[in-house]
């Protein structure tokens, strides 16, 4: 019960003890009422200001208060800043995708062009060389050709020779040769 209430009701018990306070200003319950509440007050603000030391609390928590309501307004401060590097980040974007567009289109006709100019070379290279293999091969073929040639005029020349050559002939020429090693003797 707080200390208001028991000042109260013993100075309500008092003055029906005491016919002389409950005439009068002493003996109004309103009046008591109104001091009741005045010491209640009292006895509150002294609590709250002494005890509790709400002034104290109040000035740090306006104190908090400030210093957030401060973070609060630099973080944003922060935050439009990074907004605003962003935007400008995308806007530069939208430039820097169709340079690097370009630069792609330019490098892939580039690397066309290249490549064309590498199966060029490439097909010149094996077309030298399918001219270097035919002629190799024809210069084969020939020397074939003209060793067949040569085989079979020496075999047809000797099988000529063979049916019209008569023995007197064989004994003139045996002789005629012959004749012709003795003078390469001497």
């Amino acid at each position: 019960m707080p200390l208001a209430a028991i000042a109260c009701s013993t100075l309500l018990s008092a003055t029906s003890a005491f016919p002389l306070l409950s005439a009068g200003l002493l003996g109004n319950e309103d009046f008591w009422r109104v001091v009741n509440l005045l010491v209640f007050l009292a006895i509150l603000f002294y609590l709250l200001v002494y005890k509790v030391k709400i002034g104290n609390m109040l000035d740090q928590r306006g104190a908090n208060v400030a210093r957030e309501l401060e973070e609060a307004r630099q973080e944003k401060l922060e935050a439009e800043h990074r907004l605003l590097e962003v935007e400008q980040r995308l806007r530069k974007l939208d430039t820097e995708v169709a340079e690097l567009q370009v630069q792609s289109e330019a490098e892939a006709k580039r690397e066309v062009e290249r490549i064309r100019e590498a199966a060029k070379a490439d097909a010149e290279k094996i077309q030298q060389m399918a001219r270097r293999e035919i002629e190799g091969a024809m210069l084969a073929a020939r020397a074939e050709l003209r060793a067949f040639v040569a085989d079979h005029s020496v075999s047809m020349a000797e099988g000529i020779i063979r049916k019209e050559i008569r023995p007197e002939d064989e004994t003139r020429i045996i002789g005629e040769y012959v004749g012709e090693l003795g003078e390469a003797r001497r």
